[in-house]
């Protein structure tokens, strides 16, 4: 049944690398927008270790743009209607769901799950500051998405290292921080929209953080693609 469910993905990889990438294990770390969106193309790739985290749930604005919010999935959490949702996909997998919120003193968690690559799908500055300075210096294979609020057209995404983005108010901010704490830039790799952001104002000229489902679909492919070509060791401009 496994085997007839990925027939298409051994078809198009070849035997050798279906099942290389089949036995990886990835962690998704942020599970909204993007990262809800990079984690079902990981799924139905049919990764067996899949390991979630994420410490928030789901509200009611969430549902016009995160593939995991519906109307029977509000008020719950995450990681936990993440975990279901893989399962349904692949019964077969090894889902590990972390109800987590992370901290500067908290990422050792991170090395008891052997990931082979990490997929950082977070928006807070703070915490993403810290996870990629924590990912660089213990040199594990990542890729972080920047923003995608803000952003309408989704041919203008582009996969690059953190020190080429450009239009990203989250990208010029992670930049500023990560120079502080001397992390090379070259080493972190990126999905960035190079559409300039569109400003939107309330009645009382405060920023309104708009957002459609457009963006976030393609980022989270756009990194879900940089984590198959890493598993399976593949260069091939084609793929």
């Amino acid at each position: 049944m496994l085997e007839e469910r990925l027939s298409r993905t051994i078809a198009l990889l070849g035997k050798q690398k279906a099942n290389t990438l089949f036995s990886s294990t990835a962690m998704i770390i942020g599970l909204g927008a993007v990262g809800g969106y990079a984690l079902e193309m990981l799924a139905r790739l049919g990764i067996s270790n899949l390991i979630l985290v994420d410490f928030d749930t789901f509200e009611p604005s969430n549902i016009n743009r995160q593939i995991l919010a519906l109307t029977n999935t509000i008020n719950q959490k995450k990681c936990d209607t993440a975990k279901e949702r893989v399962l349904k996909i692949n019964p077969d997998c090894n889902v590990i769901a972390l109800d987590l919120k992370l901290t500067p003193s908290n990422l050792d968690f991170i090395k008891n799950y052997k990931p082979d690559f990490i997929i950082d799908a977070i928006d807070d500055i703070s915490a993403k500051t810290s996870l990629i300075e924590y990912l660089v210096n213990n040199k594990y294979d990542f890729i972080s998405a920047m923003g995608a609020a803000l952003k309408l057209n989704p041919e203008l995404l582009k996969t690059t290292t953190l020190d080429q983005t450009t239009q990203c108010h989250l990208s010029k901010k992670l930049r500023e921080n990560l120079r502080k704490k001397n992390v090379p830039l070259k080493k972190v790799n990126v999905v960035f929209s190079t559409e300039p952001s569109h400003i939107i104002k309330d009645e009382n000229n405060q920023n309104i953080l708009g957002s459609l489902p457009l963006v976030p679909m393609a980022m989270g492919a756009m990194l879900a693609h940089f984590a198959l070509k890493k598993l399976i060791k593949e260069n091939n401009q084609c793929l």
